[in-house]
């Protein structure tokens, strides 16, 4: 046999176009992340009764019971999900407004007693 310089096994031959398409990547999809986030609904409740509570401070009676609220529904929210800034927030704000409603209540018990 000869062999003529030429090294049969390196020898590649095109196919036409399969070969083209064999070489060809598919297009990707991309694709978003869209899964909703659980929301923490107890977190959101205690931050909003937390506010309206810093905003009632001065309703004597009425702000105790709802800065007890706020900081129960805060607390739940927080245990529910480890370190939610909504949580913590409305347990802040709530337990501010009820030291300064029991200030508030004393003053207006010192006031109506005297």
């Amino acid at each position: 046999m000869e062999n003529n310089g030429v090294n049969n096994q390196n020898l590649t031959y095109s196919q036409g176009p399969s070969n083209q398409q064999a070489n060809a990547q598919p297009a990707r999809a991309v694709v978003y992340d869209t899964m909703p986030m659980k929301n923490n609904n107890m977190a959101i409740v205690g931050l909003i009764i937390g506010i309206f509570s810093l905003l009632g401070c001065w309703i004597p009676v009425w702000n105790l019971i709802l800065s007890i609220a706020g900081i129960i529904c805060s607390a739940v929210g927080l245990a529910r999900k480890q370190r939610s800034g909504m949580a913590i927030g409305g347990l802040a704000a709530s337990i501010i407004a009820l030291l300064i409603s029991i200030v508030i209540t004393f003053i207006y018990l010192a006031v109506a007693l005297a």
